[in-house]
């Protein structure tokens, strides 16, 4: 899956800015005519590489997508969802901001033309023959680790024990903490995920592991959610752990699904080889609290939305040195509609009222946030936003307590922050690696030589290369509109 994720997505012209890259007729087992898609031949790869992620016996999915016996009931609903682009759950404007990203799950325009024109041709199921190889077993997260595809096995795995939850009553936070297995020297972490039981999947909300040592760098591992399991860095990336001893802290968060169960969570990690360690440490990934706060004072004391009405929350925060983001993953609940992250160049920060016609350049923007999938949106390795000391980040939030909002439980009541899914969130999660100007040089000066060689290529085998607003000079012509 990842493979050809960045194989499809790494096509077109070289991106130099963000913002400038883009009734079921009874026909069972008819062989299409005339090019029509079939199941077999044009419909079950696109099932087995986006949609059975979650649609597979066991999985978040409320069906199973592994045949074609399963698939063909819900031809008009899978029609209407992916038409709109509300499934695969991917929820990036793809028409501002950067496009490329490693774990990018969206259809492309062609692929949708292949489902709508494939069920209003009746579903046709085509030749047996033309069927791939099975993969259920794939994503069968009982079985083994998606990354275990790329990886190979885990160099590490822990476990929470059993968790016991009960069938009803208000959101369970276990408190779980783990012994760390002491390391015999600090190691950079080169990926980290996280899975657990089927009924687990389906209740937990979020699950942010952290590692506390005590003495040594520590902080959280990775986090995961609902369309989100796993944190892979760039190989020049990683995040360094010390020995400990320590624990980790598990930070699960479960809505109850009227059924008891007894839940189990692992993580597995990867780590980078002892003799070729990253030139990059990243942070892990972090929140920064969009929620209108000041140190010192009650947070999240501005989060007040009325009885079908909206609000918008701002935070800007100023570089004091270069970085490198990695990664973004928006956190809101129910009420959470939109967020966006966008850079002020440092010759405009002045100019920065906080009115929405503001100078501002848009990193990514989630403009279709879905509280019921925690994804992180992690950048290819050249198109990871690259920021001068300066430069400031706009982080926006759009909250949404109407009838229009489909996830507002009762638009007729106040809502205020806190930590429950009927309360109001917002913070954006981030991994961002901290460079020194020498370091900041030193990328941006690679990233312009790949970007000039691009252009030479033909536009089918081009990368997606992002540079920042003061390097683009000589490039505008090949910047995709």
């Amino acid at each position: 899956m990842i493979d050809r994720m960045r194989d499809r997505r790494c096509s077109g012209f070289v991106t130099v800015g963000a913002g400038a890259v883009l009734g079921l007729a009874a026909v069972s087992g008819l062989q299409a005519q005339d090019g029509t898609p079939t199941y077999a031949k044009d419909i079950a790869p696109i099932m087995q590489e986006v949609c059975m992620r979650c649609h597979v016996e066991g999985g978040l999915g409320p069906m199973a997508f592994s045949s074609y016996e399963e698939v063909r009931p819900w031809a008009p609903m899978i029609k209407q969802e992916v038409a709109i682009r509300h499934m695969p759950p991917w929820g990036v404007d793809p028409t501002v901001g950067i496009q490329s990203y490693k774990n990018d799950i969206s259809l492309s325009e062609e692929e949708i033309d292949t489902i709508v024109r494939w069920v209003d041709a009746g579903a046709p199921e085509g030749d047996p023959a033309d069927l791939p190889p099975a993969s259920s077993d794939r994503w069968d997260r009982t079985q083994g680790w998606e990354l275990e595809q790329v990886l190979g096995p885990p160099d590490m795995v822990i476990s929470t024990g059993p968790i016991a939850l009960p069938a009803s009553g208000q959101d369970r936070w276990p408190n779980v903490r783990v012994e760390w297995p002491t390391l015999d020297e600090p190691r950079y972490l080169r990926a980290a995920e996280l899975r657990n039981t089927p009924l687990g999947r389906r209740a937990l909300h979020h699950n942010n592991v952290s590692l506390r040592l005590e003495d040594g760098p520590s902080g959280r591992i990775v986090g995961a959610g609902a369309g989100k399991s796993w944190d892979l860095f760039p190989e020049n990336t990683g995040i360094l752990l010390g020995t400990g001893p320590g624990e980790l802290s598990w930070g699960l968060h479960y809505a109850l699904i009227g059924q008891e169960f007894v839940d189990e969570a692992e993580i597995a990690l990867w780590y980078h080889p002892k003799d070729r360690p990253p030139p990059f440490e990243s942070t892990s990934e972090y929140h920064q609290l969009i929620d209108q706060f000041t140190e010192g004072e009650p947070r999240a004391r501005d989060i007040l939305i009325p009885p079908h009405g909206t609000q918008t929350l701002l935070r800007v925060v100023v570089l004091d040195q270069p970085i490198m983001i990695n990664s973004v993953r928006p956190h809101m609940h129910l009420q959470g509609v939109g967020q966006s992250i966008e850079v002020i160049w440092p010759e405009r920060v002045d100019d920065f009222t906080g009115h929405p016609s503001s100078p501002g350049e848009v990193l990514t923007s989630v403009n279709t946030y879905d509280h019921n999938w925690q994804i992180s949106y992690s950048y290819e390795d050249h198109a990871r936003p690259l920021l001068p000391k300066g430069a400031a980040l706009l982080l926006r939030t759009q909250l949404d307590n109407t009838v229009n909002n489909p996830l507002s439980v009762d638009p007729d009541q106040w809502v205020a922050f806190g930590g429950r899914s009927v309360d109001a969130m917002s913070h954006m999660h981030m991994a961002v690696s901290y460079l020194s100007e020498e370091q900041y040089q030193e990328i941006l000066s690679e990233r312009i030589r790949l970007a000039e060689e691009q252009i030479a290529k033909p536009a089918e085998t081009r990368v997606d290369i992002w540079l920042p607003e003061g390097a683009r000079e000589g490039l505008d012509e090949y910047v995709r509109r």
